[in-house]
């Protein structure tokens, strides 16, 4: 039978409160192991009792658990292929950012319920939301989503992926509103310094950090010096995410230099590297700087491969570089 918001609690989509302690009956063996964990946290409360408010919980779908669904977030957090889920929602060097746009916000929403979005991994779905926004042109809803994580990281040990992740979309907004951006970039370098994090995310992390200081720097006219930076990457391909950013700021480097052939080399080794990984959005971008070296019909035809891939994702963000290398093009013309 629905509640009174419309919603059946015992068909809900998605991660619901039955889920979470199905897993949890999965790891511990029964319902009253679960309890008696819960009675370790809080004494005084009877084995039986938990049991019942737990049976309760169980029908709650993805409607607000209480004081016994914050008990429980407490003690044993969501399942790890769960938060690893939305983890990936809210990372921008996973492949969930170059889905179609109306996508992502879908998915997002579909996981920003509890008990989700009570637990410590309601983190990952503001950086989610954050990213979407970016797409969107939205600086002041991604600026919202932002303040929310930073809250839901108060207090947290650990998540250094997750600080990083949340300095660098900082220092975007920042650079986008014409604001300083050098405090959330150190931010991220001193995490990325004394974290600890996977190889992959890592090495994505500090290309992305090396791509937002050379914006910086060639913003400021110093292309030299925003193309050693990214040579000062690892030539190694750790992950097709930061390759392509590396080849892709090194093609750009190149190109202020005048090594036009180098740099359409690099221009298309980073496409290749976005086509590898199943990033899009990359590969969209990797035209948009072929496009860039190449004059004439050739560039045309790719900067138009761009705008296509734009319109498919819906990506206003996206949209707007394919436009203004239209206008530059046919300002130069």
């Amino acid at each position: 039978m629905a509640d009174e918001s419309g919603q059946d609690p015992g068909h809900a989509a998605g991660f619901t409160w039955g889920d979470l302690l199905a897993a949890l009956i999965e790891e511990h063996g029964t319902l009253s192991a679960v309890a008696w964990r819960l009675v370790e946290q809080a004494p005084g409360d009877d084995v039986a009792s938990i049991e019942r408010a737990l049976r309760r919980l169980r029908r709650r779908g993805q409607l607000d658990g209480g004081v016994w669904g914050q008990r429980l977030l407490r003690v044993f957090g969501v399942p790890a292929t769960v938060e690893s889920r939305v983890r990936w929602m809210g990372l921008y060097h996973s492949p969930f950012g170059d889905l179609p746009l109306p996508l992502c916000l879908d998915q997002l929403r579909l996981w920003d319920r509890p008990p989700v979005s009570t637990s410590r991994a309601r983190v990952w779905l503001h950086l989610g939301h954050a990213s979407c926004a970016l797409r969107a042109r939205a600086l002041d809803d991604a600026a919202i989503q932002l303040t929310r994580a930073t809250a839901a990281l108060a207090g947290l040990a650990g998540h250094d992926d997750a600080r990083v992740e949340l300095a660098l979309i900082e220092a975007y907004v920042a650079s986008q509103r014409g604001e300083p951006v050098l405090a959330a970039l150190a931010a991220a370098e001193r995490t990325l310094a004394s974290g600890t994090l996977a190889a992959a995310d890592a090495a994505c992390f500090r290309a992305r950090l090396v791509d937002q200081r050379a914006f910086q720097l060639n913003r400021a006219g110093d292309h030299a010096a925003a193309l050693a930076l990214f040579e000062s990457l690892p030539a190694d391909d750790v992950h097709p995410f930061a390759s392509y950013r590396r080849d892709a700021g090194r093609a750009f480097g190149c190109l202020r230099a005048g090594r036009r052939e180098e740099a359409l080399a690099l221009a298309r080794r980073a496409c290749e590297h976005a086509g590898d990984g199943g990033y899009t959005r990359l590969r969209a971008m990797g035209l948009l700087l072929v496009a860039r070296v190449q004059d004439g019909p050739a560039g045309a035809t790719a900067r138009a491969r761009a705008r296509a891939i734009a319109l498919r994702l819906d990506d206003g963000e996206l949209l707007a570089r394919v436009e203004r290398q239209e206008q530059a093009s046919r300002g130069a013309s």
